[in-house]
């Protein structure tokens, strides 16, 4: 293998460099939205978080190609046409500046930590990926297979991105995508999001709920939930995490909450679930709206693993999770999503029995939303010893492959693996308030990543 040194080097000299394109993608908030006509399907946001990125890798004198705003990639010329790949995504979840101390899409560096969301998911790695390449061309490493990097669009909230790609190219032999945690990802659970959902007629007068919302995305436990009750003159019961403020004949009820990754439900502190539990002990009309919400206060007892909605399991490798993530209450009816990740040696269908028959039993209509089937390569994989080589020889340390929550693009291209750059053994950042990446880790990152790469293009 190729003497790196020349390499590491020359990712030191390219930070500075890094850390501007770094700030100009955060400063983009690129969350999903309405698509914007051609060229824009996910808002035009996105588009313009791609756009950017494909500029940066024309800079760095890689040929590039925007697939109409579905996704897009670069690549830098190999031997042969073959193909390794390296797959990111440019969307992030959304972010509340007032939960941060920085702001999330004005990145800012302080004390050697790069603030902003995408930092650590998934901007920061995608640079850190391109830049350790452009070390790799400069340094004369012999490249015998192309290597493709593909930007996509829509990861956090579906991956059509993928599925648009797949449906136009072949997918690169094998690759990795940087987005998850040191040292490596050699299994992912399965996902599944689903809705339950019930109608009730509105009541005219007294004490009643008339709002209720928590939750900006799928895949987030809220860390804040709200109800609005009108006309309500009763004493109210003190709780933890729960405060109240009067406006006119309105009473806003505030449940605080740790947000977390819906991966790691246990991590956080699910406000949805604490506002359920307050309001089962108030009385209100209307008596729809009471019964929903004393039902979906006892199945959230556990608002991690399920065992209300009958889905706790678990298998030698993985546990299933269960928590209620985004929540829509009006005067006239209620909408729950619900992120479950389930074991790998499961299938979805054995739970979408299950739920639907939770949903029967308490009057509530049941819909599955988006799911993916498990992903298990295993430690014994030719690719996951030659990202795995990669890492320990940076690194230095010795860990074992892991199994993960998550889903990356691993899960929709094959021969793929999650490779890193959360650092091992610590708490996630991604998807939290104050997001950020250290330019250690960030040098870090594209000196593995640049091994990694020369070892699948040899």
């Amino acid at each position: 293998m190729f003497d790196f040194t020349k390499v590491d080097a020359l990712i030191d000299e390219y930070m500075p460099r890094m850390e501007r394109d770094l700030k100009t993608l955060i400063d983009i908030p690129s969350v999903e939205g309405e698509s914007a006509g051609e060229g824009a399907p996910f808002g035009l946001e996105v588009q313009r978080s791609l756009k950017e990125a494909l500029a940066i890798c024309e800079e760095l004198g890689l040929s590039t190609c925007d697939m109409e705003g579905y996704c897009g990639y670069a690549d830098l010329k190999g031997e042969t046409e073959e193909q390794v790949g390296v797959l990111g995504h440019l969307d992030v979840v959304p972010a509340d500046p007032a939960d941060w101390s920085h702001p999330p899409y004005n990145c800012e560096i302080v004390d050697d930590k790069i603030y902003g969301r995408g930092t650590m998911d998934d901007k920061g790695p995608m640079l850190a990926a391109l830049y350790g390449a452009k070390a790799l061309a400069e340094a004369g490493v012999p490249l015998r297979k192309t290597v493709r990097f593909i930007f996509g669009c829509n990861e956090e909230t579906g991956m059509a991105c993928m599925k648009y790609y797949m449906e136009k190219m072949t997918p690169p032999s094998c690759g990795f995508t940087p987005d998850a945690e040191w040292p490596l990802i050699v299994g992912e659970k399965g996902i599944m999001h689903h809705e339950f959902s019930a109608k009730w007629a509105a009541a005219e007068s007294g004490a009643r709920l008339v709002h209720l919302t928590a939750g900006a995305a799928a895949n987030v436990v809220p860390a804040k939930a709200e109800a609005v009750l009108l006309d309500f003159d009763a004493e109210l019961p003190i709780a933890d995490g729960i405060t109240v403020k009067h406006e006119g004949n309105e009473t806003h009820i505030f449940a605080a909450g740790v947000a977390a990754h819906a991966s790691t439900p246990e991590d956080g502190e699910n406000a949805l679930a604490k506002l359920f539990h307050y309001l089962a002990k108030l009385n209100f009309a209307p008596a729809g709206a009471k019964a929903a919400i004393e039902k979906l206060s006892a199945l959230t007892q556990d608002d991690s693993f399920g065992a209300d909605f009958g889905v706790a399991a678990q298998d030698e490798l993985s546990r299933t999770t269960h928590t209620p993530t985004v929540c829509s209450f009006t005067e006239e009816g209620f909408t729950l999503t619900c992120d479950m990740r389930f074991c790998l040696t499961h299938r979805s269908d054995r739970y979408l029995a299950i739920l639907k028959d939770t949903a029967e039993k308490n009057g509530f209509d049941f819909a599955p939303g988006m799911y993916q089937e498990p992903l298990y390569l295993g430690a014994d994989h030719p690719l996951a010893g030659k990202l795995m080589e990669s890492y320990r020889e940076v690194s230095g340390m010795d860990c074992e492959p892991l199994i993960i929550g998550g889903g990356t693009y691993a899960k929709v291209m094959p021969n793929f693996l999650a490779f890193g750059p959360e650092p091992y053994g610590e708490p996630a950042r991604a998807h939290q308030a104050d997001e950020y990446i250290t330019r250690t880790e960030l040098r870090d990152a594209a000196r593995i990543y640049a091994r990694a790469i020369a070892r699948m293009a040899e």
